[in-house]
């Protein structure tokens, strides 16, 4: 009885583990409070149309010069996941 208690105890092992919290504070789908986002698309130069996000500060005024930076995302990576979390940091850093 105890070979066969500490047999199902020791299979259980490998298919229970504690998941570690890696995230260290981030979160893949930021959204600042800071920015108005606003969905922009055109046609390049294959004619294939790319479409993207434009982050503005709340506080800027019509004719205001900001800078800008544009950020691709990664191939294979999802826009909304790493090139946005990027680029609301620095549009951040403008505003």
């Amino acid at each position: 009885m105890k070979t066969l208690l500490l047999s199902l105890v020791l299979a259980t092992i490998p298919f229970t583990a504690i998941g570690q919290d890696m995230t260290r504070g981030t979160d893949n789908f930021y959204r600042s409070t800071q920015l108005i986002t606003e969905k922009v698309h055109f046609n390049n130069q294959y004619h294939m149309q790319i479409v993207g996000n434009l982050y503005v500060p709340k506080n800027h005024r019509p004719g205001q010069a900001l800078p800008a930076i544009i950020v691709g995302h990664p191939m294979g990576a999802v826009k909304e996941q790493s090139a946005d979390v990027y680029a609301q940091k620095l549009a951040e850093q403008a505003s």
